[in-house]
C-alpha cells in the first residue's frame, strides 16, 4: 500500500534521511501553495445567525488557522458542516425532551387509561425512532464532509504530487524505439 505524500515542512524536516532533492521539496512547495487561494475563511450569514453554527464555525477557523490551512476554498464546505453540525446539535435535543417525556409518562402510567397509555408511548417511541434516524443521516453527511475536504487532512496531501515530471529527451526516445 502507498503512503500517504507527507507535506513539505515533514519532508524538509526528514530530507537527510529520504534524500529528497530541493528541486522535489521546491516542486512540492508549489504544489501545495497551488492548492489555496490565499484568502481566509469567510462565513456565511446563515451560518452567522445559528448560534451553534457560529461556534462551530469560529473553532473550526481557529484550528484551520493554527496549521495554516485556513483559505476560502473550503468555506462553502465548513460552512455547510457547521449547519449540519446545529441541526445535529437540535435533533439531538428533540429526541432528549422525547426521552424525558418517556420517563415522565412511566412515572404517570398509573393514573392513565391502558388504551391512552400504550398510544401516547408508542407515537413517543415512533418520533424518537424518525428523529433518530434523521440524526444518523446528517451524521453521515457530516462524515462525508469531513472525508472530502480538509477536516481530513490527508485527502488535501493527496492532491499534492509526489514528484516533478521527468523531462524526456526525445532524441533518446526516437534512439530507443
Amino acid at each position: 500500500m502507498p503512503q500517504v505524500p507527507k507535506p513539505v515542512a515533514v519532508l524538509a524536516a526528514e530530507n537527510k534521511r529520504l534524500h529528497k532533492t530541493k528541486k522535489e521539496l521546491a516542486f512540492r512547495k508549489q504544489g501545495e501553495a497551488g492548492t489555496l487561494t490565499g484568502e481566509g475563511m469567510r462565513e456565511r450569514g446563515d451560518v452567522k445567525n445559528n448560534m451553534d453554527a457560529h461556534k462551530e464555525f469560529m473553532r473550526l477557523r481557529r484550528l484551520f488557522r493554527k496549521i495554516g490551512k485556513d483559505d476560502a476554498i473550503y468555506a462553502q464546505a465548513i460552512n455547510d458542516y457547521c449547519l449540519l453540525h446545529a441541526e445535529c446539535l437540535a435533533i439531538a435535543g428533540k429526541v432528549e425532551m422525547i426521552e424525558r417525556d418517556l420517563d415522565y409518562l412511566e412515572e404517570r402510567s398509573g393514573e392513565m387509561e391502558t388504551v391512552d397509555y400504550l398510544q401516547l408511548r408508542s407515537a413517543l417511541y415512533d418520533k424518537e425512532l424518525k428523529l433518530s434516524a434523521e440524526l444518523d443521516k446528517k451524521r453521515d453527511k457530516k462524515r462525508a464532509i469531513e472525508d472530502k475536504n480538509l477536516m481530513n487532512i490527508q485527502s488535501a496531501l493527496r492532491s499534492i504530487p509526489k514528484k516533478p515530471d521527468e523531462k524526456k529527451n526525445p532524441l533518446l526516445e526516437v534512439l530507443n524505439a
